[in-house]
């Protein structure tokens, strides 16, 4: 499904403050896969997933989905096959648009836009069955500014809006850190269900330790821009939390410092 070959992403180049934010990054990630990523502060999870989506270049390396050369495809060009959350509720959706528009749009994403009415009775009714399956009662609610919705409403449709299209790939990037826990536990179960029913290949980064392995079939660790650990199914479901710091510590040569991740 998707192929990283060494891939490498440099910041702040030729400067005192440069950064190998990426290091000979190599992943194979299978159709269906669930795969939860933590790792320490400044490790490379969110410029990962940035370079999957296209959102930053990598300075060298090879990025294929399904076969084909992404690598220097730029992100609207793969929006069609990828949904992305990022952890801010107010960056995946338009606060000034109703619930209704914020779906609309995100039906049209990665194709060519054109002078139509964008919010048709069909598609009204694609949004009430779409927003049914999250139990919040939103699809009651399609009229109403996104911007009066908690935070967890708002990432709630967030994950409805990414996956309207069944994209080949879902990134999540720390979808639920900035939730209060009952609002992260309840985003958490709704992005479960979506994942398992559209059988939707992911990558979810997050600080939550229990969460990495309570969720997903597969779990990666990173540190200094490297992928140190990369733990199958049955093995994480055998794993503490406790163990899994001391795989870290063992393989990294270091302690663990993510702080969030340790507070949670």
């Amino acid at each position: 499904m998707i192929n990283l070959t060494g891939i490498n992403k440099y910041f702040f180049v030729n400067t005192p403050n440069e950064i190998k934010a990426l290091d000979n990054i190599n992943l194979q990630v299978n159709p269906g896969d669930f795969i939860t990523i933590i790792g320490s502060n400044g490790a490379g999870k969110s410029t990962l997933l940035k370079a999957v989506a296209g959102v930053i270049p990598v300075d060298s390396g090879c990025i294929e989905i399904d076969g084909q050369d992404v690598t220097n495809l730029p992100e609207h060009r793969r929006a069609g096959d990828i949904g992305r959350i990022d952890q801010d509720p107010m960056a995946s959706t338009a606060a000034e648009l109703t619930i209704e528009e914020n779906l609309a749009i995100a039906c049209l994403r990665g194709q060519r836009r054109a002078l139509a009415r964008a919010v048709t009775r069909p598609r009204l009714e694609r949004f009430r069955q779409a927003l049914r399956d999250t139990g919040l009662g939103l699809e009651d609610r399609l009229r109403v500014p996104v911007g009066t919705l908690s935070g967890g409403q708002r990432q709630a449709l967030a994950l409805v809006m990414a996956t309207m299209t069944r994209p080949r790939l879902l990134l999540l990037d720390e979808h639920t850190a900035a939730l209060d826990p009952k609002a992260a536990s309840l985003v958490m179960d709704i992005t479960e269900r979506i994942v398992n029913r559209h059988q939707l290949t992911t990558l979810m980064i997050t600080h939550n330790m229990e969460q990495a392995l309570r969720f997903g079939n597969r779990l990666i660790m990173m540190h200094r821009g490297r992928i140190i650990l990369d733990i199958g199914s049955d093995e994480k479901n055998r794993l503490t939390v406790a163990e899994l710091i001391a795989k870290f510590a063992s393989c990294s040569g270091t302690v663990f410092d993510n702080d969030r991740a340790l507070l949670a």
